[in-house]
């Protein structure tokens, strides 16, 4: 009772508000006038704080299991997720079944919603090509058998298969939607686009999904497309995009093409017009970018290897990307690429999307709040865009409180006091110092 009230509705933050909750739902939210506290309800103060939706990042990888994340380094991430208010994941690469099963027996966690990888034939089956780095030439196995070491299940879709079958193997594991990884063209998304969105799954894929592109995805009915630099696929025809099939071939014409000045080429315009005006969703992952140049700037003087001068096109052209998206009324979701292990301050973070968001993309801190709450759940989709994102009756029981205001300095969300997941509220010292495992 007493905070400041801001709901993700779209309507005025409301000072003096009370928000009731019973259970994990949201029963009421709004002027003192308008919810009354029944007899023997426990009654807390927050005079002086703002409440908000719990944050959304609708865009991780927490399962890995070669140098490990799905034991005790998984768990404490997530304590660490709903420390800082961040109540709702999307996972977009896992093994749904495996990934669910450590979550549900954890104490403390965000909700988790996984999403199963589809990928075509190349990616499972190219060969044994060799490529060319700074350390000479590497030979690497099909990129499907790497991300099954990490414990990742992508499934196989071919034109031959039945996409009906493939969205029911992902639905039986547990996934809600379908993430579109590599190796399709334009017919295959249409037909798993189509059978997903019979089952009431959403569809998303990487912005370039090789051969087919961002503009071409989307207007085979994809929900939403991840990643600014996949843009650079627009700069390439189709004829030219079916022939980067090897390891590190998207890398290279992307480093070559991508730039501030190319991504405000027509193709690229035209392909986000598309995008506004059929509702697809863009999620820039720009924190994940920043990080992987981060650790390359701390480097000694070195002669910059081709994952390097790729990082180095892809931030400067995902910037302004994302900048036209926004100019051009694309709906934007706020997703990290965050990652379940490693040192903590390596990962791309909601936090530093955000303030991405509103200090590079110069969105203002409303409308960050809004991609990582309303319209993060809009973009997840399914049950999640009725039950999450905003504060009114019905909802889950999903909340922030803060010590500052966040419209006025995004910076602001540092301030958590307390996050609430579905009713139950948890502080973040207990959340941090383990005391949530007991």
């Amino acid at each position: 009772m007493g905070a400041t009230l801001w709901d993700a509705t779209g309507r005025a933050p409301v000072p003096n508000a009370v928000t009731l909750v019973r259970g994990n739902r949201v029963v009421c939210a709004g002027a003192s006038g308008e919810c009354v506290a029944p007899p023997g309800a426990r009654l807390i103060d927050g005079q002086g704080r703002w409440l908000i939706p719990g944050l959304i990042d609708s865009h991780v990888h927490l399962l890995f299991l070669l140098h490990g994340s799905a034991g005790e380094e998984l768990a404490a991430d997530l304590r660490d997720l709903l420390a800082q208010g961040v109540t709702t994941v999307r996972d977009m690469g896992n093994d749904p079944a495996a990934l669910l099963a450590r979550v549900r027996a954890l104490p403390a966690s965000p909700r988790v919603y996984a999403m199963q990888l589809v990928a075509g034939r190349r990616f499972f089956f190219n060969g044994f090509h060799g490529t060319e780095t700074t350390r000479g030439t590497i030979y690497r196995q099909a990129p499907a058998l790497t991300m099954q070491s990490l414990g990742w299940r992508p499934l196989l879709y071919t034109r031959s298969d039945d996409p009906d079958s493939i969205v029911a193997e992902a639905r039986d594991a547990g996934a809600m939607g379908l993430k579109l990884y590599a190796q399709l063209d334009t017919v295959s998304i249409r037909r798993l686009a189509d059978a997903a969105h019979r089952a009431g799954m959403p569809v998303w894929g990487h912005a370039w999904v090789q051969p087919a592109s961002a503009l071409e995805q989307a207007a085979a009915g994809q929900d939403g497309v991840v990643h600014a630099a996949g843009f650079a696929g627009e700069l390439f025809d189709a004829a030219a995009r079916d022939t980067l099939v090897n390891d590190g071939d998207l890398q290279v014409a992307t480093a070559g093409a991508a730039s501030s000045t190319s991504a405000h080429d027509p193709r690229i315009a035209s392909a986000l017009d598309s995008m506004a005006g059929m509702g697809t969703f863009f999620e820039p992952t720009l924190d994940a970018v920043r990080h992987s140049l981060a650790s390359y700037d701390a480097r000694p003087p070195h002669r910059p290897s081709l994952q390097e001068r790729y990082a180095r096109a892809a931030a400067e052209f995902g910037v302004e990307v994302t900048r036209e998206a926004v100019r051009r009324g694309v709906r934007i979701s706020a997703g990290s690429d965050h990652v379940a292990y490693g040192p903590a301050g390596d990962r791309a973070s909601l936090f530093g999307e955000l303030r991405l968001l509103v200090d590079s993309i110069a969105m203002s801190p409303t409308a960050a709040l809004l991609a990582a709450t309303r319209d993060a759940a809009a973009a997840i989709g399914g049950e999640p865009a009725r039950a999450i994102g905003t504060i009114e009756p019905g909802r889950y029981a999903d909340l922030v409180l803060l010590g500052k205001n966040p419209l006025e300095d995004i910076d602001n969300l540092d301030s958590v006091e307390w996050v609430m997941v579905g009713g139950r509220i948890w502080r973040p010292w207990q959340l941090r110092s383990g005391i949530a495992m007991r």
